[in-house]
């Protein structure tokens, strides 16, 4: 079984490389790192050809959006398991191999799956249980509870190709949606099964939760707006509920993650007072 990995990068030349060395450390090597530049502005493509010599290629998407990237790098793939990440996510060494493991087939049934997904926690925060747990709850069991169906977690997905063929003409495109939730609105609707494999685990930065309140908000509110898209009335309620909820209890986590010190576990309290930690950790 091939294994491809897509990567889209917008602006990521602060993580990209720590991404890309932990693709290139897996015990099972992947066919294939498309790294999808998608009009960057710093030196994320030259960071990614750097690492040539690991299996990784660099195409560009001049269409602005993550949909565009990873439709462009799901397109350009030559494997038989379309895998997908995020350029801050930070694979284990079986990552790879636990995918191979995870498009077999249901020794209960004999079906394969044509999705699979999993959970994260912050490699970059203290608390990693705590943000684990919490994952697992947010991003997979409330959205099957509000929408009825499985979600995929574009930070630790993929797809088999023959899925992707059947599912890359129904995606939407618009702005200001989660694209990873569009995906999975579409799956469910063509009747494709998506497997929950909670030992499929990345580490992933925590620098969405400590941005500004402001652009906190902007990236939650296209959780229930990916919904209301789709005409899920209920889901985009519930979502809009929780968005709320979430709000008022990311806020103290937000001046923690601020305050740690990415990467090397320190606290300071000099970070507290700057005015946003995108310099750091650049949103995508």
């Amino acid at each position: 079984m091939r294994i491809s990995v897509i990567v889209p990068a917008y602006n990521e030349e602060a993580v990209i490389g720590r991404c890309l060395e932990a693709l290139a450390r897996q015990s099972v090597p992947a066919e294939e790192i498309i790294v999808v530049d998608n009009n960057s502005a710093d030196r994320t493509a030259e960071v990614a050809q750097a690492f040539g010599g690991s299996g990784v290629r660099v195409v560009r998407e001049f269409r602005q959006g993550a949909v565009h990237a990873r439709n462009r790098g799901f397109d350009e793939a030559r494997g038989d398991v379309l895998g997908r990440i995020d350029a801050d996510t930070m694979v284990g060494p079986e990552w790879v191999a636990q995918l191979v493991e995870a498009f077999s087939a249901d020794p209960r049934t004999g079906a394969c799956p044509d999705a699979v997904t999993g959970p994260s926690w912050f490699y970059d925060i203290p608390l990693r249980r705590a943000g684990l747990a919490a994952h697992r709850f947010f991003c997979h069991r409330l959205n099957r509870l509000l929408s009825g169906h499985a979600m995929l977690w574009g930070s630790n997905m993929a797809l088999s190709r023959a899925c992707w063929s059947e599912v890359r003409g129904h995606t939407c495109a618009e702005p200001g949606m989660w694209e990873d939730l569009d995906l999975a609105v579409h799956l469910n609707r063509l009747g494709l099964r998506v497997r929950y494999v909670d030992r499929l685990r990345v580490p992933v930065s925590a620098r969405r939760i400590g941005a500004s309140v402001r652009d906190l908000y902007s990236y939650l509110r296209a959780w229930p707006h990916t919904y209301r898209l789709h005409g899920q009335r209920r889901a985009a309620w519930g979502a809009a509920v929780f968005l709320l909820v979430g709000l008022v209890l990311l806020r103290p986590c937000s001046l923690l993650v601020r305050a740690h010190t990415p990467y090397d576990g320190t606290l300071s309290l000099v970070r507290l007072f700057r005015r946003s930690s995108t310099a750091s950790r650049p949103l995508p």
